[in-house]
């Protein structure tokens, strides 16, 4: 499969992820929230100030690990000048900006609050300091 066939699958392919994910929320996730008798559990205060503290943390690990693995590829892409490891800066300040946006800190500052997702809200960030850290640790050898 040449260039061309493979970004038409991957166009096609986020189209119809677009399109289910549409379907999927009008049609399950939606009309749940509106459902009176669905029960809100809505945590005590202690626990969601547990959960945004941990996210708060945890965000703030990502955005340093990013930051310096961010440098170690500027550093390389100054020596080597090539497309990928262009990609690669780029790729880490998007993720830069996930780490700086998913911070319970600058929502907060907006008047937005992040309550109700309990440890669902913290996996993200999770799986991503994972995932910075075996990149940070590839980027060293």
């Amino acid at each position: 499969m040449n260039n061309k066939e493979l970004i038409a699958l991957l166009i096609t392919c986020m189209v119809i992820a677009g399109m289910l994910g549409y379907i999927l929320a009008i049609y399950l996730v939606l009309p749940r929230l509106d459902s009176p008798s669905l029960p809100l559990f809505i945590p005590p205060l202690e626990v969601i100030h547990f959960f945004v503290t941990i996210k708060t943390i945890v965000s703030l690990i990502n955005m340093s690990l990013i930051f310096f693995t961010l440098a170690i590829y500027i550093d390389i892409y100054r020596s080597l000048k090539t497309r990928f490891t262009l990609g690669l800066v780029t790729m880490l300040l998007l993720l830069l900006l996930y780490a700086l946006t998913s911070n319970p800190m600058v929502f907060s500052r907006f008047g937005y609050q992040s309550i109700g997702l309990g440890p669902f809200s913290i996996l993200p960030d999770l799986f991503t300091t994972v995932a910075m850290l075996i990149l940070f640790y590839l980027s060293l050898e």
